[in-house]
Formats: structure tokens, sequence, C-alpha cells
């Protein structure tokens, strides 16, 4: 985990530009670290942009690395870490559904919380336990970013698809915020991209239209 400096923990903020959206790739972006997939952006300002790709799966068990850092995982034993992306894939993100876990976590939706560190954490217990029964958790390795102008580009270019991430119960194309804990890997980029009345198979070069995201 890092120690980066973390946002206000409310959402009360107005998200500007994409944040709080998912960007899902076109299949014409071809780079292997984004092919298919789907990117949950967390900032976006006219400095650059920083997300976490959420339908990129490794091999490695969330338990392996949650007893390396010293946590007790109380989830799925098979449930893999993500590859949040290409930069920084040393550091770990963790996004769940639990605001009384740790008290420094950043509300990304009034039901998505973002944890980048585990300092406050580790305070309120010897061992802390992450994920069990009833909490919804993604432990992610690594993150997408953009520097200044660089997002714009590419959506300028038609390399992204924005998809609104709704919060619960409201009205309108995109996901509900639940949708990410219940989705399969396998199928996200297509779901998303038909919540907002795109047909995958429709787009150019996709000839297969099943959604199916790169094993990493």
């Amino acid at each position: 985990m890092s120690d980066a400096p973390r946002s206000p923990r409310g959402p009360s903020r107005e998200a500007p530009g994409l944040a709080r959206h998912l960007l899902c790739a076109v299949p014409q972006l071809v780079d292997p670290n984004f092919v298919r997939s789907v990117v949950l952006i967390l900032e976006h300002s006219p400095k650059g942009a920083f997300g976490l790709v959420l339908n990129h799966r490794l091999t490695t068990p969330v338990h392996d690395m949650a007893t390396a850092i010293g946590l007790r995982w109380a989830g799925d034993p098979a449930q893999m870490l993500g590859l949040g992306g290409p930069v920084e894939t040393s550091r770990g993100f963790i996004l769940h559904d639990q605001p009384g876990w740790d008290p420094l976590a950043e509300a990304i939706t009034p039901a998505v919380f973002l944890t980048t560190s585990l300092d406050a954490v580790r305070e309120q217990a010897e061992t802390p336990r992450l994920g069990g029964a009833g909490t919804q958790v993604l432990v992610l390795l690594g993150y997408a970013g953009w520097g200044e102008g660089q997002l714009e580009t590419e959506m300028a270019a038609g390399n992204w698809m924005p998809v609104p991430l709704r919060v619960h119960g409201s009205a309108g194309p995109g996901v509900d915020e639940s949708w990410l804990w219940s989705a399969n890997p396998e199928s996200m980029w297509g779901e998303a991209l038909r919540s907002v009345g795109i047909d995958p198979a429709r787009l150019v070069g996709s000839a297969l239209g099943s959604g199916k995201a790169p094993q990493a």
C-alpha cells in the first residue's frame, strides 16, 4: 500500500470531468495494457487523470498479498488480485464498501470507498481483517495514469467510451455502483458498453464482441 496523500474522505465535492466514470477501451486500442479494459476514473483535472483497471486479473490470490502486508483475508479464498494498471505495479489499492473499515478511505460514491494506506486500519486492530461475509472488496496492484491533456487527446481520438457510474437507485444510463462487485471481469466490458446503448459487436474491429478481457 502507499502513503501518498489522500483526498478528503467525503463524496460531497463535485467530481470534475470524467471522474467517477468508467472508460471502456475501443477494440482499436491495441495497447496490451488496455485491451478491452474497463477503467474506473478516480481523478480527472487539467493536470491529468488517474484510474484503476477493473477487469484484468492476475494469478495471485488476494490471500497471499494480504498475509504479506499483515492483514487477515476473510473473503473468498479463490479471489485473485487485479491488475489496476501498468504504473507502479507494486503499489496496492483496495476498493471496498465498508466505510468503517478505514476511517481515512476516500468515498468514490456513497457506497464505494478507496483505501491507499493501511495506517489508519492498523491503528484499529493488531491484525486487521479484510473481506468477509457481507463485504465487497477488490484488491488491485498498479494504476492507470495520464499526463496533462493526454486523456483528452485519447478521448478526442475515440479511444475510450465513457460510461457513468450511478449512485444506487438513481436513474439514467450507465451502471449502478453495486455492479462493480457483481460483474464478472470477463463480461464487464460488454455489459458496461450495453448500459449506454452501445452494442460491442457493432464497434469497428470488434468481430467477436464477447466482452472478454485478456488474462493478465
